[in-house]
């Protein structure tokens, strides 16, 4: 029998270039764990020869900037344009100036005042991507990122079989059902993941439940892989909203009325220049720091879209506005590392990029709760749930990692 790691790596080096590429990724202290997930898997990949520069860093812009020149491949992450373009914008004229091709896949695509889906739009079609990476479904992509005029491909989160390895059975694990997640913007039209959430938290169930849900603590991925591992099942949503377009009229509205509903207090905007500083600090002390604006006067701009009645925006914004003509919600990494934990998903119905089916691969529960029971009834029998995930995770396995993400865009770039 030949040794096919040898006859594999033989076809690729015989058939295919493996492309030099400039990896851009934006790290800074955050718990965002599948930025990490991203940028390991393609330096890890044997289709690309990589190097990665952390454009947060002055340092690593300026190496970054030197790469572009002569790579035969620039990719650039999530974490480069989720949440700022603050650093991604000054890559900008090396970008346009480079020698080989780009791809860019998009962080956080939503309409958020404070990274506009609209600016980050414009600055694709600025540096001429010839790729847009989309975690969305192949239609939302196609909707939302024409204008770049950039060839655009669904390229959904995945698992990292590596970093979230299955937990004990069912019936080692400690706690029934754990989460962890911010709460949901009003910006976002959509109150699905606050609702399920506060659902679970607020219920007294008979018999009780061992339950660890939170919106504040945070892990990092080595300790997001522990909890799950502890826990029987998590809860979730699909990530996203049904109102994301690429334009941002909708939010910036919402905005100007929160601001006058303020009535002139102190706000620290999400884009300025104390936000930005604030990046660079540990994320314990930023947490510090958040809990104490939460109780002052003076709050963060994304605070006071926290704590406002969700409802009330509904009905003043979103209620009567048009939907996009296509469905701009998506399955997320959490959906994944929960898989490879063997850890049971108790999910809203969804598409989630029409890789999960209820029933085979989560407990489907009803937004009215109104199938609690049932879906506790089968989380309580261990024998059903380690059938459930062990099935799951060995679907996910064969199709749905980062490692054949990654494969994905080499046979599309190369």
């Amino acid at each position: 029998m030949p040794n096919t790691a040898l006859l594999s790596s033989f076809l690729r080096l015989t058939f295919f270039t493996i492309m030099k590429t400039a990896l851009l990724t934006l790290q800074y202290p955050s718990r965002a764990s599948y930025y990490e997930d991203w940028r390991d898997a393609f330096m890890a990949s044997p289709d690309f020869s990589c190097t990665a520069y952390n454009i947060f860093t002055g340092s690593g812009r300026s190496k970054a900037r030197k790469a572009c020149a002569s790579a035969d491949l620039i990719i650039i992450l999530h974490s480069c344009n989720a949440d700022t373009l603050h650093y991604a914008q000054q890559m900008t004229t090396a970008l346009q100036n480079r020698r080989g091709k780009l791809l860019s896949f998009v962080g956080n695509e939503l309409n958020m005042p404070w990274a506009p889906l609209s600016a980050k739009i414009a600055w694709l079609k600025a540096i001429r991507a010839d790729f847009v990476a989309t975690q969305l479904l192949q239609e939302a992509g196609d909707y939302l990122y024409a204008a770049t005029g950039a060839h655009i491909t669904a390229v959904p989160h995945a698992l990292n079989p590596a970093a979230f390895p299955p937990g004990p059975p069912c019936a080692q694990r400690p706690t029934d059902i754990g989460g962890r997640s911010f709460r949901y913007s009003a910006f976002l039209g959509d109150d699905d993941r606050n609702r399920i959430f506060a659902y679970f938290a607020q219920t007294k169930f008979d018999p009780p439940l061992n339950l660890d849900l939170s919106h504040e603590h945070r892990f990092d991925r080595d300790g997001w892989s522990r909890f799950l591992q502890s826990c029987k099942a998590t809860i979730a949503t699909e990530a996203g909203s049904f109102y994301t377009m690429p334009t941002d009229d909708l939010v910036i509205a919402v905005q100007n009325y929160l601001h006058q509903q303020q009535g002139g207090g102190l706000t620290i905007g999400a884009g300025s220049r104390l936000h930005l500083l604030a990046q660079k600090l540990p994320y314990g002390v930023k947490q510090f720091i958040w809990k104490i604006l939460r109780a002052g006067p003076i709050k963060h701009e994304a605070q006071t879209a926290e704590l406002i009645d969700a409802s009330e925006i509904h009905a003043k914004f979103f209620q009567n506005a048009p939907r996009p003509p296509v469905y701009t919600k998506a399955i997320s990494s959490r959906h994944f590392d929960a898989i490879g934990a063997g850890t049971a998903q108790i999910m809203f119905p969804g598409r989630y990029n029409d890789i999960l089916r209820p029933g085979d691969h989560y407990l489907e529960l009803r937004p009215d709760f109104g199938n609690i029971n049932d879906i506790l009834t089968q989380l309580c029998d261990p024998t059903y749930c380690d059938q459930l995930t062990a099935r799951t995770r060995a679907y996910i396995l064969s199709a749905h990692t980062y490692a054949h993400r990654v494969a994905q865009i080499a046979g599309l770039v190369g």
